[in-house]
């Protein structure tokens, strides 16, 4: 099977900031944990580069519109490789190629009869680059409306402008959402688009005529530019370049999901189906709608001095506590909240307490008592069974783009084997009983469970923290190439298909047990 994910086109009206870095990370552990099924992955992001706020943002900087999208993407890309971000194509909206393609999908759609010339007026919100309905705006006084999104006055407008016939796809996006009830996730965002929808589809302008920075309509005469939005939703598609027949086909073997936030999902659920459609193309299998983060309770922003500084909290703890912090503590699909005490809390519950010590005192036990070799016994018959079904619950968590909830599963299991060793007390039990005996027997049951359950863990977290899983292979006994990449590491080490609770049966640990996480502090947060 081909999987390809997404993450959306960031915008560069500014600097990368915890709200971009958020769902990259979710998409990177996800591609890095289908390459662990042995699955072929495509994982694109990227950057949207033009449009009305792109011009203002490099006229308040000083900087040409070129030089402020090159300056800005690449701080794009620096964050990716801060926080150990493994895509496979970076897309930019400003290259020639993707020029091309976008005049070529136009021109594709124009010749389906599905574009138009026409005049357009209405409410236009400049931070959406969208159009409103007043009835679905906020009212400040009266004939003065305010989006809801961005919470800033609307403006009127009147254009002529190039239409896509989005109604002429009513019907066609009806039976696609009936005969795919997944395209969607969570149910909620499914819930908005389907009301949307049943609204009733209006066709929407594809073109401006008051800007120079962006696509130029093709065969028009009068400098009309390709809408923004219309413009950057195909850098999915072009952003493949030549591999693009292998990872976009409507085949079931091949997996196409978008992960957007939210505030874009009508264009990701509604509008880019439709275009799809028009011109010829396959749908994509998923679009996830993510929630947003705020900071201590708070929407986070500049003149509030509350942003979270994702460069900043790598460089303080690693980007493997970042990256593990963001797919733990929050179900992906709601909004969540960041705090300073829950950083340090879920890292040092987590990895510290429950995984880091479970491995340390059952490995010191092995050392001690078994000359360092796991005892070839049978393992604890409920322990095994909870960690070979985690495996395949994990993997449907996966698919639902869920993480939260397969490692809420993983470390409950992990809660039930600190329970097991504590009710058994081996250390307690090796120092009187006899090699052979019963309870010698029972206290070597309980010490291999443990060290199969750290096995297994590692497996599952090694896409988030490749460093860290590998720190506890190296305590179990096992020789790994620390110099492969994350995706060979995955995919040569990790790989799932290679997990075997036979692996460990009379295996030398290593003979000095050091631990894999050091316990953070509260006063190190930034």
């Amino acid at each position: 099977m081909t999987y390809y994910i997404t993450t959306p086109l960031f915008y560069v009206n500014d600097l990368p900031h915890i709200g971009s870095a958020y769902p990259t990370i979710v998409c990177d552990f996800i591609a890095s944990h289908m390459l662990q099924r042995g699955e072929q992955v495509a994982f694109l992001t990227g950057t949207d580069e033009h449009g009305q706020k792109i011009e203002k943002a490099a006229e308040d900087n000083g900087k040409t519109l070129q030089e402020h999208c090159d300056y800005i993407s690449g701080e794009f890309k620096n964050l990716w490789k801060i926080l150990d971000i493994n895509f496979d194509y970076f897309i930019r909206t400003s290259d020639p190629v993707h020029k091309q393609f976008v005049q070529d999908f136009f021109k594709r759609v124009q010749a389906n009869g599905d574009i138009y010339e026409g005049e357009y007026k209405g409410l236009y919100c400049v931070s959406c680059e969208d159009f409103w309905l007043e009835k679905d705006l906020e009212t400040q006084s009266q004939n003065v409306f305010h989006c809801p999104t961005h919470k800033r006055p609307v403006e009127q407008y009147s254009q002529k402008n190039y239409f896509f016939k989005l109604s002429k796809y009513q019907d066609h996006l009806e039976k696609y959402f009936q005969e795919n009830p997944d395209f969607v996730s969570p149910e909620y965002r499914k819930n908005e688009v389907m009301g949307w929808i049943k609204e009733g589809l209006r066709d929407f302008p594809i073109s401006r005529t008051n800007l120079s920075w962006g696509i130029p309509v093709p065969g028009d005469t009068d400098g009309q530019i390709i809408y923004v939005w219309f413009d950057a939703l195909l850098g999915y598609l072009s952003g493949l370049g030549a591999d693009l027949d292998k990872f976009w086909q409507s085949d079931d073997s091949c997996k196409i999901t978008h992960v957007i936030g939210k505030d874009i999902l009508r264009f990701h659920a509604v509008y880019w189906p439709a275009m799809l459609i028009s011109a010829g193309f396959p749908l994509p299998k998923k679009v996830f709608g993510h929630g947003f983060l705020t900071k201590d309770g708070t929407k986070m922003g500049k003149t509030l001095g509350n942003i979270i500084d994702p460069i900043a909290l790598a460089e303080s703890f690693g980007a493997e506590s970042v990256r593990y912090y963001f797919l733990r503590e929050i179900v992906f699909g709601r909004d969540g909240d960041y705090t300073d005490e829950s950083f340090i809390t879920r890292l040092n519950t987590d990895l510290a307490n429950n995984l880091g010590n479970l491995l340390s005192r059952s490995l010191k036990l092995i050392n001690k008592y078994f000359n360092g070799v796991i005892p070839d016994v049978s393992l604890d018959p409920n322990i095994q069974e909870l960690f070979e079904n985690l495996v395949v619950n994990f993997q449907k968590n996966i698919d639902d783009i869920n993480p939260f909830f397969g490692f809420e599963e993983l470390f409950k299991n992990l809660d039930q084997v600190n329970v097991m060793i504590n009710e058994v007390e081996p250390w307690r039990i090796l120092k009187a009983a006899d090699p052979g005996s019963p309870e010698w027997e029972r206290a070597a049951c309980s010490l291999a469970s443990s060290a199969y359950a750290c096995y297994y863990s590692a497996f599952l977290l090694a896409p988030a923290m490749p460093k860290f899983a590998l720190r506890i292979l190296h305590n179990l006994g096992f020789s790994t190439n620390d110099t492969l990449d994350k995706r060979k590491l995955m995919q040569e080490v990790f790989a799932l298909k290679a997990l075997s609770v036979n692996v460990l049966k009379n295996h030398k640990i290593a003979e000095n047990v050091e631990p894999v996480f050091s316990r953070l502090e509260l006063a190190q947060t930034v």
